[in-house]
Parts: C-alpha cells; sequence; structure tokens
C-alpha cells in the first residue's frame, strides 16, 4: 500500500460527509513503499469515492478496510496532517558542525581580547552599533517587510534594509525569507526547519548541522516567493551573495577600525566580525529556540511559541512570540503598548516621514477573540491574576519576566497541522476571522459563557466546602474539590481542604482557564 494511502482514502470518506463537495486538490501521487508492489493503475478521485460508497456493502469488517486501503493505494494523495516523529533520526553535517565550532572559538578569542582591554574602546563601541544596526536588516527588513509584507517600503529604504541583511550576515534574503516563512507555514512539525518538538539544541543550531527533514524538503518546495523572485535587487543579492558577503559582512566591518583609529588588524578582524556575527546569530537563533519554549502564551496556549520580555528586549522586539505566530502579519510582532519593541517603533517613524506606508495590523477584536479562545490566561488585560501567576523560574528565583528561564506552568502537547498549515497573511484567513461584527459577538458570548461558568463554579465551591466540613472532610470530597472545581472570573482558585486543619486555603490551579470553543485557525 502507499505510505499514506489510509490517510488518503480516510479524507475521501470525510468528503462523503459533505455531497457538495464533488472536487478536491490532488497534485502528486502514492510513492509507493519498496517492499510493496508498484502500482500499476492509479484511480481519480472521483472514481475512488464511489469506489468507497460501494465499500458500505462489504458487510465482512476486514474485507471493508482491505478494499479501504486498497483503494487508498491507487488514490492520489489527499492533504493530510503533518506531525512531529519523534523515531526520526538526524544526519550529522560534520561540515557544518565544524565550522560552526570554529566560529565560536574565534568568537570566544574576541570577547577575550575585549576583556583583557585588547581592543580599543571604540571597537567595542562600534561592534555593539554594528549588532543592533545590521540586526535591524534581520528584524525590519528580512522578517517584517519581506517574510511577512506587513507593510510597504520605498526603494532607497528596501536597499538600505538589503544592505543591513547583507552585513548581519545570515544567508542571502531569499533564503532566509523562504526558511521563515515555512517556520511559521508548519511551525514545531517535521516540516518546519527548526522544530521546537526536537529540543532546545536543535532549534537553536542543530538544525544547521543536520541533513533536512524529507518533510522541510518537500513542504519547502511549495512555499510561494513570487514576491520576492520579482525583486530585481533581492535576486542581485541572491546571484551574488558569497561576494557580497565577503565584500560586506567581512571586509568593510573589519577595516573601519583599523582605518579609522588604528586598531590592530587582528583585533578588528576576531572583534568586529567573528564575535559580532556570532552574537548576532545567537541572537536571532534564541528566538527559534528559547521563544518557543521559556515565556507564557496568553494568545494561543496550544502553540509553543511563547511571549519572552527578556527576549523582546535583547532581539529589538522580536521576543513576543506567541502573539507574532498568532498573527504573523501584524507590523508590531507583538500587542499595542507592548514594551522593548525596538523594530516597531522605528517602523512608526519611518511611516511619519512617508518613507513606511500600509502597515497591518491585528483589529483589537480579532486579538481578543483569540485570548478568550486559546490563551492560557495569562494575558493582562483579558486574563486573570491565578493563572498570571502560574509561572516559574529557575530555582524560583526572581519570579519577573526579564527572567529569562519566566515560564509558564502549563506546557502545550505536540500537535499535527493539516498540510495548508497556518495562515501567513491576513488575506489567506477565513472571511468570518475578518468580520468584526461577528468576532464582537462571539467575544460577547465567550464573556458571558465565562460569567456563567464563574457563579456556577462559585456556587459549587461554596457547597463542596459546606458539605466537607459537614463530612469532616473525608479523603473523597478534599479529592473532589482538588481535582473538579473549575476556574472563573470572579474566583480564580480553587479552595483546597487540609486533611489536618479542615481549613480553606488558595491553591493556585493544576489546569489553565480557557473557553474553547473551536480550535484556532
Amino acid at each position: 500500500m502507499g505510505v499514506d494511502g489510509l490517510s488518503a482514502t480516510l479524507a475521501c470518506c470525510e468528503l462523503l460527509d459533505h455531497p457538495g463537495e464533488k472536487s478536491f486538490s490532488a497534485s502528486r501521487y502514492i510513492e509507493e513503499d519498496r517492499h510493496h508492489h508498484e502500482v500499476s493503475t492509479i484511480i481519480n478521485s472521483e472514481t475512488a469515492i464511489q469506489e468507497i460508497i460501494e465499500c458500505g456493502k462489504i458487510t465482512n469488517e476486514k474485507e471493508k478496510v482491505a478494499r479501504i486501503k486498497e483503494i487508498g493505494a491507487h488514490t492520489p494523495i489527499l492533504p493530510s496532517e503533518i506531525g512531529t516523529d519523534f523515531n526520526f533520526k538526524r544526519e550529522i553535517v560534520w561540515f557544518n558542525a565544524i565550522g560552526f565550532l570554529l566560529l565560536h572559538i574565534s568568537a570566544l578569542i574576541g570577547g577575550l581580547l575585549v576583556v583583557f582591554g585588547y581592543a580599543k574602546f571604540y571597537t567595542v563601541l562600534y561592534t555593539a552599533w554594528l549588532v543592533y544596526a545590521s540586526g535591524q536588516g534581520v528584524t525590519m527588513g528580512a522578517h517584517r517587510l519581506w517574510a511577512h509584507r506587513a507593510f510597504k517600503a520605498n526603494l532607497p529604504l528596501r536597499v538600505f534594509l538589503l544592505f543591513l541583511h547583507t552585513l548581519a550576515g545570515q544567508n542571502c534574503l531569499w533564503v532566509w525569507v523562504r526558511d521563515h516563512r515555512q517556520h511559521h507555514k508548519y511551525s514545531d512539525t517535521d516540516a518546519d526547519p527548526h522544530n521546537a518538538n526536537r529540543g532546545f539544541f536543535f532549534s537553536h543550531i542543530g538544525w544547521l548541522m543536520s541533513r533536512k527533514h524529507p518533510k522541510v524538503v518537500e513542504f519547502g518546495k511549495k512555499i510561494d516567493m513570487s514576491d520576492l523572485e520579482a525583486d530585481p535587487w533581492i535576486m542581485f543579492q541572491k546571484r551574488h551573495y558569497k561576494v557580497l558577503y565577503t565584500i560586506f559582512a567581512l571586509l568593510l566591518p573589519t577595516s573601519v577600525p583599523i582605518l579609522y583609529w588604528n586598531e590592530d588588524p587582528i583585533v578588528a578582524l576576531f572583534v568586529a566580525y567573528f564575535t559580532r556575527t556570532i552574537i548576532q546569530l545567537n541572537v536571532t537563533w534564541l528566538v527559534n529556540s528559547a521563544a518557543h519554549l521559556f515565556g507564557t502564551r496568553p494568545y494561543d496556549k496550544t502553540m509553543l511559541p511563547v511571549e519572552s520580555m527578556f527576549l523582546g528586549m535583547l532581539a529589538a522586539g522580536e521576543g513576543w512570540h506567541n502573539y507574532h505566530h498568532a498573527f504573523p502579519w501584524d507590523y508590531r510582532a507583538s500587542e499595542l503598548g507592548t514594551p522593548y519593541n525596538l523594530t516597531g517603533y522605528f517602523i512608526d517613524r519611518l511611516a511619519e516621514v512617508g518613507w513606511i506606508w500600509d502597515r497591518k495590523t491585528a483589529s483589537p477584536n480579532m486579538v481578543k477573540n483569540r485570548v478568550l479562545r486559546t490563551g492560557d490566561g495569562s494575558h493582562h488585560k483579558h486574563g486573570n491574576e491565578i493563572d498570571r501567576r502560574a509561572v516559574k523560574t529557575f530555582h524560583n528565583w526572581w519570579r519577573h519576566p526579564l527572567n529569562p528561564s519566566y515560564t509558564s506552568l502549563y506546557f502545550p502537547q505536540p500537535k499535527s497541522l493539516k498540510s495548508n498549515g497556518y495562515a501567513l497573511i491576513s488575506d489567506e484567513l477565513d472571511k468570518s476571522e475578518l468580520d468584526e461584527a461577528r468576532l464582537e459577538r462571539e467575544n460577547d458570548d465567550l464573556e458571558q459563557k465565562r460569567e456563567d461558568d464563574a457563579l456556577k463554579n462559585c456556587s459549587l465551591t461554596k457547597y463542596i466546602v459546606g458539605k466537607s466540613q459537614m463530612d469532616k472532610g473525608s479523603s473523597e470530597m478534599i479529592q473532589f474539590v482538588n481535582n473538579n472545581v473549575k476556574s472563573s472570573l470572579t474566583m480564580k482558585s480553587t479552595l483546597n481542604i487540609s486533611n489536618d486543619e479542615l481549613v480553606a486555603s488558595r491553591l493556585r490551579l493544576r489546569q489553565p482557564s480557557s473557553i474553547s470553543t473551536h480550535e484556532a485557525s
């Protein structure tokens, strides 16, 4: 049977529940497993549906399943789910691994030259400026302008951002954008180049040291790059990237300290090139790794990306990652009013002088709807105090959002996505998700439901506490209180009855409060 034959057949079966849906996309054919016979004939989609209907007449269940599998093996594969195969073994690319090791050793040498005073003060200051200046070529340019098309910019600014991106030395823009779009489209699945389900190291740098997962290669070919391919400046950089990198990322930044304040060439090379490059790469990689593991999820608790104030400050506004994955087309990459968004500030200032326009945002109703439906309860406005406090830090030290280890107690399970993945731009959303009137009505319903649950839970808690006192705190009643009283808007803690003292004490909830009416798109 074809490798995805059964899933293809199940997709066909789902269509039978919708008679009006007669046609669907089937662009590729089943690749036959090596241990099975080659498929001699291909059944078209409509014929497959008819044959599946005929299967309903088969009374023997085993025969029916076997026939359905046979049809699936001869039918073009339909869109199916993609998740994470934790049994997949990666092949290390030793050339890359050794190369990154040498780069980090060189960066460490540059850092020691700074620490022990061999680098001049101007060199250190200049290097720090280069990190943040060229970083805007990544955050404002590659990320928000080109990868997410979150705003439009005039030609001089686009060329300048392309120069800064080349200075940053993070591969050519075309490759950077393709990988990032794919990361958002199939976030934290096998089709994500740096799937965070595989751990911190892999999502940080390990993905660059190993062969790509076959799904990354397969789904990467489906990413629409036509907008970048129509830009001659971007394609020029793509064609001549190695030469441009040598000039603008290596020779130019290294020569400035030598020419202007007589820095030692070796010091200039190690500090202004190696140390700068590795610092900047690791800050970018932290958005792929730490920003998917350490933080809170006020907008969507089913996703791995988190809100990290520490990374928001460190990466010029790129740490508000849960919001960014929920609304990737928003030019701010964070909710309005969120602090430490240097890139968003620069975009707003450039918009004031007319260099930037058509800034796209998620509406307040859209944000509120997502928070109420799928948030973990930690949102600053639509959340609650108990869920905001349901966090941990390393050794419970300094429980403040600026602590890099500040993390929600609730961690999402790995999940599967349909093969069309998440929406990258607002145009890919269903029209109902952009209907402000509908969103406002649904938000009212969600808030009303939360209020109703609050009243029910409050009354239930009072009854259980009273009953447990009457029953002298039986262990069964205590267990019922601890496990079954849900969170609410007006009473966001359970009353835990002590076996010894029979007193009510406030206890942090074990599960996040949420009202999940339907899965997030």
